[in-house]
C-alpha cells in the first residue's frame, strides 16, 4: 500500500526526530510547511506505520511535548484501489515498560 504520513507540530526537535527516523525506514521526504513533516513510502505496511507512530510518541516525550500534541495524518491507498483513505490521529496515551516475558507477542 502507498502511504503518506504528515506530522504537524510547533516543536522543531520533534519534527526533526520523526523525519530522521522515517527516512531511516526508507520513507521519502515530501515538501510541506515548516511546522510539518511529510514523508511517503510507495510500499508500506501496517508494521511500518506502527513503528512510525510509536516513534512520534517517543519523540514527543523526548522533546518535552505532550504525546497528543502532534497531529498525525495518514493517507494510504491499497494497490489498485480507486480511492485513498485519510486518517487523522493523535496519541491518546503512551507508556513504555519493560517486557513482561522474553517471548514475543
Amino acid at each position: 500500500m502507498r502511504m503518506l504520513l504528515t506530522v504537524d507540530s510547533q516543536n522543531k526537535r520533534l519534527l526533526g526526530l520523526v523525519r530522521d527516523f522515517a527516512l531511516g525506514l526508507g520513507f521519502s521526504d515530501e515538501p510541506g510547511p515548516t511546522s510539518q513533516v511529510a514523508v511517503s513510502l510507495p510500499q508500506a505496511s501496517d508494521e511500518t506505520l506502527l513503528h512510525l507512530l510509536t516513534h512520534v510518541a517517543l519523540s514527543a516525550t523526548k522533546s518535552g511535548v505532550e504525546p497528543g500534541e502532534p497531529l498525525c495524518s495518514v493517507t494510504f491507498q491499497e494497490d489498485g484501489a480507486p480511492s485513498e483513505v485519510r486518517l487523522g490521529l493523535r496519541i491518546a496515551s503512551f507508556d513504555l515498560q519493560p517486557a513482561r516475558n522474553t517471548n514475543p507477542i
